[in-house]
């Protein structure tokens, strides 16, 4: 047996007996239980799972494994037990499809909490968990469209902690809205595996698997929103959606530069070349431009982020009395996801051309900070030079 004077361990062994469960006596079933009573009666469990000669209890180490991530001591408990299990002859193999692990459930009284996403994608979700000594856990995240997991952060807290802080949210324009926890633990758990399958996880964020734990035993489960009442005209609803941009969480929102760059190539080609376009035709091309962004960058897995951000939208304009917009937020995202594109999508067509609005003022500023320093002659330059001589009509000849 481990040391039972291992501060985490014997706070784990304390959980047991706080939730009536005697060192003799335990069976898979009863353990199983107090996993989902208080998870942080893992490291306990784990080890007294490796006393009961069972392969139901092999199946819930293998699950508690797979939970583990870079949680040291616990892989350390799970291996001493499937250890003591296989000297005991039990066969320790995967679970079969139909003993897959039970979908996460919140810990009893599990609260959530979700925010409306910058303009960069970012969205903070929290969840609240009583303690059983008193008090609460607040594990708070922060969850990128489309990169993933950016934060985890767990403390322990009181109510009247969590009021300060959301009254501190508030004053920065931060608005978070009731959601079920399990929607929260869905989330940060997927956006972890987005983050680490690009290899782009933060410091902060790498903690995040052993801080789960203190909340949930077994893995995180898809969970979905509840979906907004359905609108008296669906098509109303998407045909006036660029009407969004009039609510103030979304009035800075813009697609990520990175985005955009093949297409902003494209912009500068046209706007360096040194062919002399007219005014039509330079328009012509930037519109091509702009309806090949619009294909783009709702296209593909890109539609399915898109898709989540207008999901969640809806939900917290739902939740915040704004039905009519809460329906053309969902509108826009049950579109993205039958078309797989922006095409046709009055808010993801305003969206683009804001974007490519805001990237030609800072370009257009750029060149003219460059051109106040720089003695070269550029193709803008020309063509600017020769609609002035044009203006100005031919040269007065003397007398």
């Amino acid at each position: 047996m481990s040391n039972p004077k291992e501060p985490r361990l014997r706070r784990s062994h304390d959980a047991l007996e706080r939730l009536g469960i005697a060192a003799e006596g335990a069976t898979v079933e009863t353990l199983t239980r107090a996993l989902e009573a208080d998870a942080e009666t893992t490291l306990a469990v784990a080890e007294r799972l490796g006393g009961l000669a069972s392969e139901d209890g092999a199946r819930l180490l293998a699950r508690l494994a797979a939970a583990a991530g870079e949680d040291k001591l616990l892989r350390r408990e799970v291996r001493r037990s499937l250890y003591r299990l296989k000297q005991r002859g039990v066969e320790i193999a995967e679970p079969a499809a139909e003993t897959a692990p039970a979908p996460a459930r919140a810990a009893p009284g599990a609260e959530g909490f979700l925010s409306f996403g910058d303009p960069a994608g970012d969205r903070l979700l929290w969840v609240l968990k009583p303690r059983a000594g008193g008090g609460l856990l607040h594990f708070s995240t922060v969850v990128n469209e489309p990169a993933g997991l950016k934060e985890a952060v767990l403390a322990e807290v009181n109510r009247k902690s969590v009021r300060a802080l959301r009254e501190l949210e508030k004053r920065h324009g931060l608005r978070l809205v009731e959601v079920d926890a399990r929607y929260c633990d869905w989330i940060a758990a997927e956006g972890y595996e987005r983050a680490r399958a690009r290899g782009d996880v933060s410091a902060s964020a790498a903690r995040y698997p052993q801080l789960r734990l203190q909340l949930f035993a077994a893995p995180a489960a898809p969970a979905a929103l509840p979906e907004p009442s359905v609108a008296v005209d669906a098509a109303a609803s998407l045909s006036s959606s660029a009407a969004l941009f009039e609510e103030e969480e979304l009035r800075h929102w813009v697609v990520p530069e990175a985005a955009l760059a093949a297409h902003l190539e494209r912009y500068r080609e046209i706007r360096n070349s040194p062919l002399v376009l007219d005014r039509a035709s330079q328009m012509t091309r930037i519109e091509e431009i702009v309806a090949g962004a619009v294909e783009g960058v709702f296209a593909a897995e890109r539609a399915a982020s898109w898709q989540r951000r207008l999901e969640e939208t809806a939900y917290l304009f739902a939740h915040t009395a704004r039905p009519e917009a809460a329906q053309r937020a969902a509108a826009v995202a049950a579109a993205i996801a039958e078309r797989r594109s922006g095409r046709g999508i009055p808010f993801c067509e305003e969206l683009v051309r804001r974007s490519f609005g805001l990237f030609f003022a800072q370009e257009a500023e750029r060149e003219r900070e460059e051109r106040a320093s720089s003695v070269l002659v550029t193709p803008d330059d020309l063509r600017a030079a020769q609609a002035r001589a044009r203006s100005a009509g031919p040269p007065r000849r003397g007398p």
